[in-house]
Formats: C-alpha cells, sequence, structure tokens
C-alpha cells in the first residue's frame, strides 16, 4: 500500500469536487487563473477568483493538491490521479458501510454483483483479483 492510500484523502463534495475534477481534466500543472478560465467558461455561473483560490488552499490542506510556486503564483496539480483517488475513497466508503451495517451491507453488495451481465461481473472478478487496485 503506498503513502497516499495510508492517508485516506477526505471525501470532496459540491464546490471543491467540481474544482478537484477540473484539475484533473487539466492534466497536471495549472493555475487558479486557468482552472477559473475554465470553470466560468462552462456555465453562466461566474466564480470569483479569490472564491477559487480558497478552494485550491484548502484542498492543497486536505492533501489533494500539490502546491508550488511560480513566480508571485502558485501552480496546483492533482496529488493523486483521479482512478486513485476513487479507489482509496471507495476503500473507505465500503469499509465503513460493512463496519456499520455489517452483513446486511456485504449482502446488498452480493445481490448487486450477482445481478450484473456477465461481461461486467467476470471483468470485477479480474479487477477483484489485481492487487494494486485493492
Amino acid at each position: 500500500m503506498s503513502a497516499a492510500d495510508e492517508q485516506q484523502p477526505p471525501a470532496v463534495v459540491g464546490f471543491e469536487r467540481e474544482v478537484l475534477e477540473q484539475v484533473w481534466a487539466c492534466g497536471g500543472d495549472t493555475s487558479v487563473r486557468e482552472v477559473l478560465d475554465a470553470l466560468n467558461g462552462r456555465d453562466d455561473k461566474q466564480r470569483a477568483y479569490t472564491t477559487l483560490m480558497t478552494v485550491l488552499v484548502r484542498l492543497h490542506a486536505k492533501g489533494l493538491l500539490v502546491r508550488r510556486r511560480d513566480g508571485r503564483s502558485d501552480r496546483y496539480s492533482a496529488a493523486l490521479t483521479r482512478e486513485q483517488y476513487h479507489a482509496i475513497r471507495a476503500r473507505a466508503e465500503v469499509d465503513a458501510l460493512v463496519g456499520e451495517y455489517g452483513d446486511a451491507a456485504l449482502v446488498h453488495f452480493a445481490r448487486q454483483v450477482g445481478e450484473l451481465d456477465p461481461e461486467r461481473r467476470a471483468r470485477l472478478e479480474r479487477l477483484a483479483g489485481r492487487r494494486d487496485d485493492a
């Protein structure tokens, strides 16, 4: 298990999630302005530069973004890939469900898997056998 897995990154929702998704979409090193322009270009809702800067700082403090100084401004990149983040969060959420609901949660998961089409079920079984995703 990597150090990132052990840290259990927090779940992000709302605007934080939207910002994190945009940083992933940028594909790496990005500025506050680049993220802002991308978000503001998608719909009529205009976000303020300072609001976005605050969210990026918070995501950095949570360990989800890496920040580096570039002259007088900061540049950000994701600390984890989208796939790594989803795998870690999914594991944490499932662990929490099983911890709280025990066998009832496992029965529900088993029923869901049983209802999948055979091709998807086979793909999931292959993924479950890979230890690098566990």
